[in-house]
This record gives structure tokens, C-alpha cells and sequence, in this order.
């Protein structure tokens, strides 16, 4: 009796864990894996490591970058990874911390990305400010923009608000 108890356990939490991973799909456009997408997909979106102001260490800015990432799903965009975005710094040999637009733009040509998405972070006491851009690779202007402060111990939910608030935008 206790094994059928523990399978069944076991086979809830997979159903729960494919549920929220085919919401995640839904959520962000991706393929629902027959081929067609969720949405009108326009292009790519490229969300690079947000830069470092004023007090802020770049283990602080990764962390609310990371956040960030987490919580947006521009329904008309497919998000290109983390890892091909640094890849794709990285090639390029610019700083992850601090970017021109011009620059901003390069790496989005060189992931295929309609836009790219970049944040500043400042810290004031215990306050984190966060503004954060989209750029049109093509025309290098800036179509959208969110900010906010939050207190540094809701870091979390603050990165995911913004997040949250560009992506509809979008």
C-alpha cells in the first residue's frame, strides 16, 4: 500500500511539474511542440546582464538580472537564452557591465533579436532603483521602458514586477 501511495505521489508532482512547464510555453510563445506556436510571434528578444550604477557589485545586478529573466514573457517575442546572450558578449568582447546603445544593437544583430532589453541598477541604503530599456535593433531607439525601486530584501518580486509591467508592454 505504501509504494501505491508513493507512485502516486511521484506521478502527481510530474503533472504538476509538465502543467507548469506547458504554461511557461504558453506564456512565453514558445513551439507547444505540434509545430504551430501560441500567439503571433514577431521575432527575438535578447535580455542582456543589467549594468551596474552607483553602490551596486556585480553579484547584486546578476542577481536582479536573473530575477528579471525569470518573470518576463513578452507574448509576441520568443526570449533568447542566457547563455547565447553572454556567448554572444562574450565573442563581441564588450563588457557585460556597461554598453553603448551602438553596441546593445551589435549583439542583437548577432543573435538574429528584433530587440534587446537592458537594465541599470542603483542602490541607495537598502533601496535598489531599476530602469530598464527595450531597444529596436534596427532603428536603435528605445520603444519601451519600465523603472522602480524596491527595498533590497524584496529584490525578488521587485526585479519580476518590472519584468511583469515591460513585457506587457510589449
Amino acid at each position: 500500500m505504501k509504494k501505491i501511495g508513493f507512485i502516486s505521489v511521484v506521478l502527481l508532482m510530474a503533472l504538476c511539474l509538465s502543467s507548469c512547464c506547458a504554461r511557461r510555453a504558453e506564456v512565453s510563445g514558445t513551439s507547444n511542440g505540434s509545430g504551430s506556436t501560441h500567439g503571433s510571434i514577431k521575432g527575438k528578444c535578447a535580455v542582456l546582464d543589467f549594468q551596474t550604477g552607483t553602490n551596486v557589485t556585480a553579484e547584486e545586478a546578476e542577481a536582479i538580472t536573473y530575477n528579471f529573466r525569470t518573470g518576463f514573457y513578452p507574448s509576441c517575442y520568443k526570449v533568447i537564452e542566457a547563455a547565447r546572450v553572454n556567448s554572444a558578449v562574450d565573442a563581441l568582447g564588450y563588457s557585460k557591465t556597461c554598453m553603448t546603445k551602438e553596441q546593445l544593437c551589435e549583439v542583437g544583430r548577432k543573435l538574429e533579436a528584433n530587440l534587446v532589453v537592458v537594465g541599470t541598477v542603483n542602490k541607495l541604503m537598502d533601496e535598489y532603483s531599476v530602469d530598464v530599456q527595450v531597444v529596436n535593433v534596427s532603428k536603435g531607439t528605445t520603444v519601451a521602458s519600465q523603472g522602480d525601486t524596491f527595498q533590497k530584501s524584496n529584490y525578488r518580486t521587485g526585479a519580476k514586477s518590472i519584468a511583469q509591467k515591460l513585457a506587457n508592454k510589449l
